[in-house]
This record gives C-alpha cells, sequence and structure tokens, in this order.
C-alpha cells in the first residue's frame, strides 16, 4: 500500500474504464508488446497547466562566448550546473536565467556584471548603445510610435534625450 510523506497508509481508491476505454487499451498494449524491444519506451508529457520549463537563476564569472557552455552557481546555494550559451556573449561575468530544452541547461537571458561602465543587456541587446542613453543622466527607456521604437526619456525633464 502506497504511503503519505507523513508515513502512515495512503487510501487506494479502484480505477474504472469504460468498456470501449479498455478495448482500446488493450489494443495499444498488445501493439505496443509486438513492436520493437529496443525502442524508447512510452512518455506521458504534461499536458497544459502551469510553466513547461523551471527556470533558474545563477551566477558566473569570466568570459562566456557564444556557442560555449559553462559551469555556472545557483543562486542562493553552493550548487553549480553547465549551461550552454547559444546566442548571448558576456564578458566580465554575471547572472544568466536557463532553463532546460531537450535535455540541455541552456541560458535564456545572460546579464553582465555591474562595472564601472554599467552594461545593461536585453536578449543580448547592449541597451547603452541605443541612441540617447546618456550615462550621467538617470533615464528611462520608452515606445515612441513616431520616431524610433525605442528610446531614452530623461526622468528630469520627462522628454527624449534629443527634445529640444
Amino acid at each position: 500500500m502506497a504511503q503519505r510523506p507523513d508515513g502512515k497508509a495512503a487510501k487506494t481508491e479502484r480505477v474504472t474504464f469504460t468498456r470501449p476505454a479498455a478495448e482500446r487499451i488493450a489494443r495499444t498494449v498488445r501493439r505496443v508488446e509486438q513492436g520493437d524491444r529496443g525502442a524508447k519506451p512510452l512518455t506521458f508529457e504534461r499536458i497544459g497547466g502551469g510553466l513547461p520549463y523551471r527556470l533558474s537563476v545563477a551566477t558566473f564569472t569570466g568570459a562566456w562566448a557564444t556557442g560555449e557552455s559553462k559551469t555556472v552557481t545557483l543562486v542562493g546555494s553552493t550548487n553549480t550546473a553547465t549551461v550552454y550559451n547559444w546566442c548571448n556573449a558576456a564578458e566580465n561575468g554575471g547572472h544568466v536565467v536557463f532553463g532546460k530544452a531537450s535535455g540541455t541547461n541552456s541560458a535564456v537571458e545572460i546579464t553582465m556584471g555591474g562595472t564601472a561602465t554599467c552594461r545593461m543587456t536585453l536578449g543580448g541587446v547592449d541597451l547603452t548603445e541605443l541612441s540617447g542613453y546618456d550615462a550621467a543622466s538617470i533615464q528611462l527607456l520608452g515606445h515612441n510610435t513616431t520616431g524610433p521604437c525605442l528610446e531614452w526619456y530623461s526622468i528630469a525633464t520627462c522628454a527624449t534625450a534629443t527634445a529640444a
């Protein structure tokens, strides 16, 4: 009999099938039993509800080139993981958000560590390279319907960095 996490015996419930469902299951079992014994076993993927993948956050040190794996340390622990960098090269360490895709820990987003020259990336794009960025000012990144898609806005003047 199955046990609950507290060690007590769990109640088992009887499972019942309709006749058509039982016949369909029996046909499937017979087909599998007649098939290739070396084939992969049947698996049952989770369908709907919740996130399909678990995401983790980790730190890393040093440069990390595109197309390379790196050992990272999970935030809040001493556990490590090997993560593959598909597209966002990093220069001086930082944080990585990663999840498992096709059995490989894969970087979703890499944020470079803060240095004297602040580096801000989003999807591998260095936001400081967008027109109008001013490292000496506090700015917000916003959307403009008449000009470039993304623009830096000064929080002091409530205008774009290029506005007159």
